[in-house]
């Protein structure tokens, strides 16, 4: 069955988490709150094979609900592409180490991920590029 990359306004139609748009948003929102009052914004994105079927999806999905913290914010934004925006944290490299370990420790099938974090004089683009750069990108398996 083929997985579908649909949207409302503001959800993922088929996980309900955030839209990309809203994720984009919220994002460069906060790295204006982030240059502005000086504290860090983190984004971990993650990214399933393309052989992933539609209940590995979902699985991956709830899963990632379940490890995030009540305040990170999750969209599906493509097809096989998750991120969760990490915020309020003092430490963002500790609680990105801490949600990674958390999936990790439930998801068997093997994805990759990549991470960054900004005091704000990041801006949007420029964090998305970071994410996409295939230099950073991460398996699971790798620790």
């Amino acid at each position: 069955m083929e997985i579908p990359k649909t949207f409302d306004c503001y959800h993922d139609l088929l996980t309900h988490h955030y839209a990309a748009p809203v994720f984009y948003d919220a994002l460069e929102r906060e790295l204006s709150f982030a240059k502005r009052e000086g504290n860090l914004v983190g984004v971990v994105k993650f990214f399933l094979k393309e052989q992933t079927t539609l209940d590995q999806l979902l699985y991956f999905a709830n899963e990632l609900e379940l490890a995030i913290r009540q305040h990170d914010l999750i969209s599906r934004l493509a097809k096989y592409e998750f991120a969760v925006l990490m915020r309020f944290d003092a430490d963002i490299p500790a609680a990105f180490q801490s949600l990674i370990e958390r999936i990790r420790k439930v998801e068997k099938r093997e994805f990759q991920y990549s991470w960054t974090f900004s005091d704000g004089t990041k801006g949007l683009e420029q964090v998305l590029d970071e994410l996409d750069n295939p230099q950073i990108i991460q398996s699971s398996k790798k620790l």
